[in-house]
């Protein structure tokens, strides 16, 4: 679907559930997950893909292009994972937003980083250039298409080995009625392409997938750990790190929201806690007001993260975090990645525990949480869990949030922030130094070894 269809398609349905929220958005779910998510769909994608498998003649050289966010590039990284299962031995060229860049460089996984997307809405055409240039003049012997806003005909001539993940996406809206089935887009991202070649090529390695990594140079390094000896942290006391910011406002849990939440953590923790709040990015200034918001006896509690901290530092610093609270936006995934050293000079404690909250987009896709069936944990040594705000007129039209058009946000209409907050206190009350064995609980309420 190009992206001129896309802007009529999801503007009408936002119009849809503005007239009729709560029929609207029923009727909207039975007819995309009816027609996008149907077995008929999902064979035609595969006959289309298995045609292009044909065409392949060696396996010595990839592309993968990732989708052109943050977020985006760490989670693609599992499609690295699901080739280097077949190919130990390939070249393999990465395609991410430059962002993104230093916190996958040095993924064993990758031959070579291409440091290409800003964080522009879509791919600009100079960009689309590029990719076309990259997949004409690199000799690939396929190349996957993980951006859905890049057709084939825009950047690769008609006999260059081509698949897009585009073309999984009625299995992905089909599996949402399978509860049993974890969704997240870095699994299937990394099923999809082994599945592709399970027909052609035996796996040398088990399928583990357990989540996607993030690499550190030893500069960053050393300068989230300045950060936390100037904020006055010690590995004695609990620490949270609460990101309040997000990509679209579709995510952005509203500030009432968040200042009461802020306020239960900031009150009900002991005295001894820290709270680390980013001052915001998309949400310019948002860390201060909800600073300002809270009572003057708790603001000592609090420690702002300045925006002009560099995004590698700000993802190393979480690793100094037992709790990382978050949207559906990039920091949840550099949270929920293992962390590495590239030097292998610094050992990641990667304990932090993982709280996220999700308004317009399905959990399932894009959230981490340790105890629900059908859900990918964090990749760290501690639980993860998400939790959904109650809405109306949410339906499944809502996971393009990049083309929706609502005139009122109503995906966090409905918000319980006690509940969210108490699971958070009861995770920090069992903090313990990190050289003690002690047991602490689980954001779930139940006990877990530290």
């Amino acid at each position: 679907m190009n992206t001129k269809v896309q802007e009529v398609v999801f503007s009408w349905t936002s119009r849809v559930t503005e007239i009729f929220p709560v029929s609207g958005a029923r009727f909207l779910d039975r007819m995309f997950l009816g027609i996008g998510g149907s077995s008929a769909l999902s064979a035609m994608f595969e006959r289309r893909n298995r045609r292009q498998m044909r065409k392949v003649k060696a396996f010595r050289r990839f592309l993968v292009v990732s989708d052109i966010h943050i977020g985006d590039a760490v989670l693609a990284q599992s499609a690295l994972m699901a080739l280097r299962d077949f190919f130990p031995d390939a070249e393999i060229d990465f395609v991410i937003n430059r962002m993104a860049s230093p916190l996958i460089e040095g993924n064993p996984d990758a031959t070579r980083i291409i440091p290409l997307f800003s964080n522009g809405r879509l791919p600009s055409p100079s960009e689309i250039a590029s990719v076309r240039e990259i997949i004409l003049t690199g000799r690939y012997d396929l190349v996957f298409m993980l951006c859905p806003f890049m057709k084939r005909k825009d950047v690769a001539r008609s006999r260059q080995p081509f698949i897009g993940f585009l073309s999984h996406s009625a299995t992905i809206l089909r599996n949402e009625g399978r509860r049993e089935v974890i969704n997240h887009f870095a699994y299937q991202e990394y099923l999809f392409v082994r599945q592709l070649f399970l027909h052609s090529a035996a796996p040398l390695r088990e399928d583990s997938f357990k989540g996607v990594r993030t690499t550190y140079t030893d500069a960053v390094i050393e300068q989230a750990m300045s950060f936390y000896k100037q904020a006055e942290l010690s590995p004695l006391s609990p620490v949270l790190m609460f990101n309040p910011d997000s990509a679209v406002r579709y995510n952005l849990m509203p500030f009432e929201n968040q200042s009461a939440m802020l306020v239960q953590l900031a009150k009900n923790t002991n005295a001894a806690t820290r709270i680390l709040l980013g001052e915001g990015h998309t949400s310019a200034g948002i860390g201060n007001r909800l600073l300002d918001s809270l009572p003057a006896q708790l603001q000592s509690k609090v420690r702002i993260i300045p925006k002009e901290m560099p995004l590698e530092v700000y993802a190393a610093l979480i690793d100094f975090a037992d709790v990382f609270v978050s949207g559906d936006t990039g920091p949840l995934h550099l949270a929920a990645s293992r962390k590495f050293s590239r030097s292998g000079n610094h050992q990641f404690r990667n304990r932090t525990a993982i709280f996220s909250f999700f308004g317009a987009t399905t959990p399932r896709m894009s959230g981490y949480d340790s105890f629900q069936e059908g859900f990918l944990p964090s990749n760290q040594d501690a639980p993860s869990r998400c939790y959904q705000a109650g809405s109306r007129c949410r339906n499944i039209t809502c996971l393009n949030k990049m083309f929706k058009t609502c005139k009122q946000v109503l995906c966090f209409e409905q918000f319980d922030v006690a509940g969210p907050a108490r699971m958070i206190v009861s995770y920090l009350d069992g903090f313990v130094p990190e050289a003690s064995t002690v047991q602490q609980p689980c954001l779930s309420g139940s006990v877990r070894e530290s």
